[in-house]
């Protein structure tokens, strides 16, 4: 995964939800946010995935998603992806969108700006190695 603050990649743990950035020292979300309400916040960030349902309503400033957007309910929030972005059959979208795919199903109301960059970030940018962090140590 990488940092969605600094853009440092590095492993983490399967099983982790959270964790710090070994870069910049910034908490990070890991796990999936899944909106099944309305939330009303300022932005959204996880290295997982973001999943709206149905009954979901996210009106955001910002939403960050590496792994992918799922959206079934409502999307309305400028949304940066390094995953596939899927609208499903009877979502509303507004907003921006960058990310390196995106669908959108027949049925979905969109309006919005979308940039599909085609690609996902190198796996091998920015990933510390174990020589790497000895050579840093000493």
């Amino acid at each position: 995964m990488h940092c969605y603050y600094c853009g440092w990649r590095f492993e983490v743990s399967a099983r982790a939800q959270s964790t710090s950035c070994p870069k910049c020292n910034r908490a990070l979300m890991v796990s999936d946010i899944v909106v099944q309400k309305l939330s009303p916040v300022s932005s959204v960030q996880t290295c997982g995935r973001v999943v709206v349902k149905r009954s979901g309503r996210v009106i955001a400033k910002n939403v960050t998603a590496q792994l992918g957007v799922e959206v079934l309910g409502v999307m309305n929030a400028d949304v940066a992806s390094t995953g596939p972005v899927v609208i499903g059959p009877k979502a509303q979208w507004k907003g921006r969108c960058v990310a390196p795919t995106v669908v959108v199903n027949k049925g979905a109301q969109i309006a919005g700006y979308f940039e599909i960059t085609g690609k996902a970030p190198s796996s091998s940018e920015g990933v510390e190695s174990p020589t790497d962090a000895a050579d840093a140590s000493g």
